[in-house]
């Protein structure tokens, strides 16, 4: 069995909760007061997990991260590897629908809500771990329709890996919680963002990806990718400048300044670019 970070099947099952926004923001438009307050949010979605869904999960706030561990049962579709569309086991995906509306309920109900929130459904039979991260803004502004539920859904970091310590783990006691940053965070959406572009309908035949990883470290983000291009084009797509709009992109839209520069590397010709802030942002407008 083989596990990917990100690929496009774990798209699909981020598609499945879009259809939750409706529901979610449909009584939040009115601007009445917060119906939850800050120390509440990890018990609140404790116990709507508990009362309303019949899950037990556990969660915790670490600095501005709310960390919500659900073990289940199964993860993986029962026909995994034997058919392309079967990856999820349903009963699974009506879970995680369920626990990510009691986090959207009661995010945009909350006076302060935390920046960001992680959601790590385990299996605990085979040691699986997914987990989901994503923005609390984001999720507001899609809930409001100021994001596109397609965009909301590209901006989630999705991980996917085997875990042994995950194995009759029901109370996450190898979940490794942090308080996420946005440098990390984005450092790993980008990453995801590239794979996704190069995975893309019209583009999964055309080139392999063998490693994209993104990391942040001392004030500068920094890229390594493996990307080949493996077919002929009439349009040749320049790999080099497509991971450069991605990354001007995401900065933009986060308004994220906190960084020096941005290094990427080319692991199969191993050629280097530096770029500054600034050569980074001018890029954003073109």
């Amino acid at each position: 069995m083989r596990l990917k970070q990100y690929s496009r099947n774990s798209a699909k099952l981020a598609l499945l909760f879009s259809f939750l926004a409706i529901f979610l923001f449909s009584g939040c438009e009115n601007g009445t007061e917060p119906t939850y307050k800050e120390d509440q949010i990890p018990q609140l979605v404790k116990k709507i997990c508990k009362d309303e869904y019949n899950l037990d999960v556990t969660t915790k706030r670490i600095g501005n991260t709310l960390w919500i561990y659900a073990p289940l049962q199964k993860i993986l579709h029962k026909e995994f590897g034997q058919s392309e569309d079967k990856i999820f086991d349903e009963d699974m995906a009506e879970k995680l629908r369920n626990i990510l509306t009691t986090i959207g309920r009661v995010l945009i109900s909350s006076d302060n809500s935390p920046e960001f929130y992680a959601l790590l459904a385990s299996d605990v039979n085979l040691g699986i771990d997914y987990a989901m991260i994503g923005s609390a803004l984001d999720i507001k502004k899609s809930y409001s329709g100021f994001i596109a539920w397609p965009e909301a859904n590209r901006r989630y970091v999705i991980q996917f890996n085997l875990e042994p310590m995950a194995i009759d783990d029901y109370k996450g006691t190898h979940l490794k919680a942090m308080d996420i940053k946005m440098p990390y965070f984005l450092a790993m959406q980008i990453a995801q963002r590239i794979s996704g572009f190069f995975q893309s309908e019209g583009n999964k035949n055309n080139f392999k990806i063998d490693k994209m990883e993104g990391r942040f470290v001392n004030g500068s983000f920094i890229f390594d990718y493996s990307i080949t291009q493996i077919a002929n084009l009439q349009n040749k797509i320049d790999i080099k400048k497509e991971i450069l709009k991605i990354i001007a992109y995401c900065v933009k839209t986060y308004d994220f300044r906190e960084f020096n520069s941005v290094e990427l590397t080319n692991l199969i010709t191993k050629d280097k670019l530096i770029l500054n802030q600034a050569a980074i942002w001018d890029k954003s407008t073109e």
